[in-house]
């Protein structure tokens, strides 16, 4: 979203399980008094259960450049053609941060994949011979959008 708002070559957007606001995601109060101190907070991946390390220093870059990071205020700028695809089911973005970025791009198209989770019900690493039937559905929708 942010690159599209400020870059008038991008002709169309797609996004998939995009977040709506970064500093919602964030830990506050305690929380980031206890990142600060200890320089890193690591957030359990749901898929792999691996501990994920977020160093201090992405708060940091995050509050010096708050302004061009929020994602809703660029987003009132976009006028590229905007296709947001969204699991219905996804246990890491809610679905309102689809609901609330259709609500700020005018010129969006808003698509919920049936029995999809985060991921269109993939794994990484990818072990299949050939994808998920969400994901598939995923993949027509941009190819479609894409040749429109």
């Amino acid at each position: 979203c942010i690159k599209t708002a400020e870059n008038s070559h991008v002709k169309k957007l797609i996004t998939w399980a995009s977040v709506s606001d970064f500093k919602s995601r964030l830990p506050q109060g305690e929380q980031l008094e206890e990142w600060k101190k200890k320089g890193v907070y690591y957030v359990k991946n749901g898929r792999t259960k691996q501990d994920m390390p977020h160093k201090f220093q992405f708060y940091e870059d995050f509050e010096k450049h708050r302004e061009r990071l929020d994602i809703l205020q660029q987003a009132m700028h976009i006028a590229a053609p905007t296709l947001i695809i969204h699991g219905e089911n996804d246990e890491t973005v809610s679905v309102e941060n689809a609901h609330t970025l259709h609500k700020t791009i005018l010129n969006s198209e808003l698509n919920f994949i049936k029995n999809a989770g985060h991921t269109f019900n993939t794994a990484h690493p990818w072990k299949a011979s050939k994808v998920s039937r969400e994901m598939q559905e995923v993949i027509d929708l941009t190819k479609s959008f894409l040749i429109s």
